[in-house]
């Protein structure tokens, strides 16, 4: 007879002693690799990388946020796709992607910042970096992106002409011109599989004949194309067949809102008053495309949403921005461009903004009163933004702050007394941007009185000048210009 022996750990558990240890499961975030470096990108062009985000704990892993800090306000530069991702279970990965498309000749800094529940390391971060290089690359342009044939009747043909530029320097190769056959438009000249030079064009010529008795026709013209970041541009063709010319869009900014604008502050623009005369019933959304054309010098703002009707534009520094609205209708006709200058005056009696030309370096600004020192308790810089000085000083505020690059930074005096301020630039920390070149502002009463460019080095301070004001509230500057050794001090126990 064949004995069996018992299974025993029911057993084992109703005499477990009370030495026995419960394992706690939890969750711990890894991940490969560690850095991303896209090396040389030509500009224009994009590659893309793949983080895997790992769960090597036996719990699970809550994503509470996963997001792109770019340096120096290059935000499109890099995209994210994959960062939705909510719970990796224990012993599991998710992937994510990173895009880098340069759009200049400049190095890159930026990084994946990943929040979660995992208790020793909350937050994550990946640096990345990448940098745009010299290539031969195409840039398609068109002459126009409508064309209205205007008034034809049946039966009779009008002709009109597209111009297809290469703005790059490597050939433009043109792989289709898309138009819906059967309809009243034609190409007479197609420059399909042809290359365009750099720096050449070529004309398109087409034809509308209307095909029937409506009152108008419109259609796309689709050009597809080698451009890296313009694959394919649509031009639209318009004809009318006894119906009248077509009523493009208009495009408007509310330009009287945005005055009197004083820095640091986020405002809205505003492309509410924008029209679409086709649309008779009100049935559509206009399409809003925003551009930011200039800004000041120190600048390095951007426009935050650019499609939507109102969006953010953070003012940064003092000077002139000028933005463009081009708003496009449900037929994809484009208005013209409307653009709108905004004067950014400072408020303050004195201010002082400093920028510089380089990522993973931290410049700072410091202003010092006469009979003070920097790195004390009288100095207004990063340690003390709000120092408590005498009333009759003048009230002062740090008012911007920049860690990772570029600036850029801010310090305002209100009301100053009869005294004499001291600008300084320190190089504190460089994580690799080597020397840079710092640029600053200095407004006096409102007024722009300099800006002065200077080349720094780690552990070097520039003694920028000094503002004096007289007992009458009006203020001079005297520039110094002097470059030296200094090497960084503790934060003062204000």
């Amino acid at each position: 007879m064949i004995r069996t022996t018992p299974f025993l750990f029911p057993l084992l558990i109703s005499c477990g002693s009370p030495d026995t240890k419960i394992v706690e499961l939890k969750p711990d975030i890894v991940v490969a690799p560690e850095s991303i470096a896209f090396g040389d990108i030509v500009k224009l062009y994009s590659l893309t990388l793949d983080v895997q985000v790992l769960n090597s704990g036996r719990g699970p892993l809550d994503i509470d946020d996963m997001r792109l800090q770019v340096a120096g306000g290059y935000d499109d530069v890099f995209t994210l796709e994959g960062g939705d991702i909510e719970e990796i279970r224990g012993g599991s990965s998710a992937p994510v992607s990173i895009t880098f498309t340069p759009t200049e000749y400049l190095d890159y800094r930026a990084q994946l910042v990943i929040e979660s529940d995992d208790e020793d390391q909350p937050t994550l971060t990946v640096p990345i970096t990448g940098s745009g290089a010299i290539g031969s690359t195409p840039d398609i342009a068109v002459s126009a992106n409508s064309l209205d044939f205007g008034t034809v009747a049946e039966g009779e043909t009008g002709t009109d002409y597209l111009t297809i530029y290469n703005l790059g320097d490597g050939p433009l190769e043109i792989l289709e011109m898309d138009l819906a056959e059967g309809t009243s438009f034609n190409l007479v000249t197609d420059p399909s599989g042809q290359q365009i030079a750099a720096g050449g064009e070529y004309t398109v010529i087409a034809e509308y004949s209307p095909a029937d008795e409506a009152e108008g026709h419109s259609e796309d013209l689709i050009i597809r194309s080698t451009d890296p970041d313009e694959g394919e541009v649509t031009v639209v063709f318009l004809g009318g067949n006894g119906g009248g010319a077509y009523e493009y869009p208009i495009a408007d900014i509310d330009c009287d809102a945005l005055r009197g604008i004083t820095p640091p502050t986020t405002i809205n623009l505003d492309g509410r008053g924008s029209e679409d005369p086709e649309d008779v019933e009100g049935t559509h959304e206009l399409s809003y495309a925003w551009e930011l054309l200039g800004r000041p010098e120190l600048s390095r703002t951007y426009i935050a949403n650019p499609t939507e009707q109102t969006p953010e534009l953070f003012i940064d520094v003092a000077g002139t921005y000028q933005v463009e609205l081009v708003v496009t209708d449900f037929n994809g006709v484009e208005s013209e461009p409307t653009t709108c200058d905004i004067n950014v005056v400072p408020k303050e009696d004195l201010y002082i903004a400093l920028s510089w030309d380089t990522g993973d370096s931290d410049l700072d600004l410091h202003l010092v009163p006469a009979g003070n020192s920097m790195w004390s308790c009288m100095d207004c810089f990063f340690c003390n933004p709000v120092p408590i000085w005498p009333l009759e000083w003048g009230i002062p505020i740090y008012a911007l702050d920049n860690t990772m690059g570029y600036g850029p930074e801010n310090i305002n005096v209100d009301i100053p007394g009869e005294q004499t301020f001291y600008i300084r630039t320190h190089y504190y920390t460089d994580r690799g941007g080597g020397p840079s070149r710092a640029t600053i502002s200095v407004y006096v009463n409102g007024t722009l009185i300099e800006t002065i460019t200077e080349e720094l080095s780690r552990g070097q301070r520039w003694k920028v000048g000094y503002v004096t004001f007289d007992d009458e509230g009006e203020g001079t500057f005297t520039e110094e210009g002097e470059v030296e050794t200094y090497g960084a001090r503790s934060c003062p126990d204000c």
